[in-house]
């Protein structure tokens, strides 16, 4: 099987994630593709102050000290493949995987990729762009996508602010079809992740990619020995969810929640 992964320049929460996934398929993750990240929509000034008001000052001085650190690791080692890893560069180069980063899927740059590695499967992971159908028909055994959510429930942005914004006592990760529509799609597999009284927004996104990981090479397999029992992905039972205003942000903190 030859796989392509998409995903974002984002150098805290996915290395790892990624890690343990190239670590299984070995030499059928052909290309890892990153494009930039999702804060940066709308000009990375605007990204940036609308985290600032989301996070308060104290949490986005931990991230912005968290990214400075990665950022300063990752250019003084080289890690094998038991990493400790803070990039996605860092990662595809530990197991000679090609790494290229593009602006934009609809591109000259992503179509030398898709004519270069002719690719089977498509991943989407943190994938900050639309895969349109001219780009999903390249791939003869289909796209998928890992979604930190219980689906149909929590599409869209942050599904772990809003779980715990929300009160829940659990949330998911879902690996799922790829349609034209956000987060829609067949769901393939779906792991329960408990939401414990101590969880941070930080805590549970990290167990949420964690489990992602896990169920994503669960969804290849299945691909791979024709396994897969697909369910619905509702649109009757789902919920959305967009990025969070300053009403969502003080109910989050009045609930006791914290972000890191």
């Amino acid at each position: 099987m030859r796989i392509v992964i998409l995903s974002q320049n984002e150098n805290v929460y996915l290395p790892q994630s990624f890690a343990k996934v190239c670590r299984q398929l070995g030499n059928e993750v052909v290309c890892i593709v990153s494009s930039p990240a999702m804060s940066t929509h709308g000009g990375a000034l605007k990204g940036f102050l609308r985290h600032v008001r989301l996070f308060g000052v104290y949490g986005s001085a931990i991230m912005a000290w968290r990214v400075m650190l990665a950022w300063i690791k990752d250019r003084l080692k080289r890690p094998g493949p038991e990493g400790p890893f803070y990039s996605l560069a860092a990662v595809a180069g530990a197991f000679d995987i090609p790494f290229r980063k593009i602006e934009r899927l609809k591109s000259p740059e992503f179509e030398a990729v898709l004519t270069e590695y002719a690719p089977e499967l498509l991943i989407s992971i943190s994938c900050p762009q639309i895969i349109g159908k001219a780009i999903q028909n390249r791939f003869p055994l289909g796209c998928i996508n890992v979604h930190g959510a219980p689906l149909p429930r929590y599409r869209g942005l942050m599904p772990a602010f809003w779980a715990l914004r929300n009160g829940e006592k659990s949330t998911c990760s879902t690996v799922h079809d790829l349609t034209e529509k956000l987060d829609d799609g067949e769901i393939l597999v779906q792991r329960e992740v408990p939401i414990t009284p101590q969880d941070t927004w930080d805590s549970l996104v990290r167990r949420t990619k964690a489990a992602g990981a896990d169920i994503l090479l669960e969804a290849i397999e299945q691909i791979r020995t024709g396994t897969v029992r697909r369910r619905p992905n509702r649109d009757e039972e789902a919920t959305y969810y967009s990025f969070p205003t300053r009403a969502d942000r003080q109910a989050f903190l009045a609930a006791g929640r914290r972000f890191f």
